[in-house]
């Protein structure tokens, strides 16, 4: 089956892509769409040596895509958290509440020239919406140390443990992320923190293209002459 690659250096992003409104999240159903997220999965994680059963998506997993002016540039998954023995029923806030129920969000996957745009931010915004509107308690979710702090940017909170080895990797270190879409008060913080951070982000960037950009230039220019 010919399946679409994620856009690699050819995708030119405009200043549109720190706009939300440029960017449309749906869920992918149907087997080719199914089969267009694996193969965008594949592309993504075979490479880099993560690509386990464990992390594919399951029958009951929701799987969605991002598109930016038609082309997907984004896929997350989300699924019901529902064994005992999952780390997130180990770790707060699970266990400040037992009855809780929790959605994971993973498989999240976006184009390299994306990454430095608020699509991550569109993800997660998303994923904790689409919790809220399930009535789950909790989105959760596992990632790298490395990439902990856009995640904590955004507005998700951190769970102090120690480091995970999820892979079986032990310089792979993982960590549990959360928030609580079950609480009228965090549902209304994240919306409004949503958009002061969806507003703060496109402002920094219209500032960069502006003034920063041509004056780094400008410089390189006058010690060239």
């Amino acid at each position: 089956m010919q399946t679409e690659r994620l856009p690699t250096s050819s995708l030119m992003p405009g200043i549109d892509a720190w706009r939300p409104q440029a960017y449309s999240v749906h869920r992918l159903d149907g087997r080719a769409e199914q089969q267009r997220y694996l193969a965008l999965l594949e592309q993504v994680y075979a490479p880099l040596g993560f690509l386990s059963r464990e992390i594919l998506p399951g029958e009951q997993s929701r799987c969605f895509g991002v598109e930016y002016h038609g082309t997907i540039v984004g896929i997350f998954r989300l699924s019901e958290v529902t064994e005992r023995s999952s780390p997130y029923f180990s770790l707060e806030p699970a266990v400040e509440r037992p009855q809780a129920r929790l959605l994971e969000v993973n498989n999240v996957v976006i184009a390299t020239p994306m990454r430095a745009t608020i699509l991550l931010g569109m993800m997660l915004y998303a994923a904790a919406r689409e919790a809220h509107a399930l009535g789950y308690d909790y989105i959760v979710g596992m990632t790298r140390a490395q990439t902990l702090r856009f995640f904590v940017d955004f507005g998700v909170v951190p769970v102090d443990h120690a480091p995970l080895h999820l892979l079986g990797r032990p310089e792979l270190q993982d960590f549990v992320i959360y928030y609580d879409t079950g609480d009228a008060t965090s549902i209304a913080y994240m919306h409004e923190r949503a958009r002061r951070w969806f507003h703060q982000q496109y402002v920094m960037r219209c500032i960069q293209d502006k003034y920063l950009r041509p004056q780094r230039k400008t410089g390189l220019t006058a010690r060239a002459a």
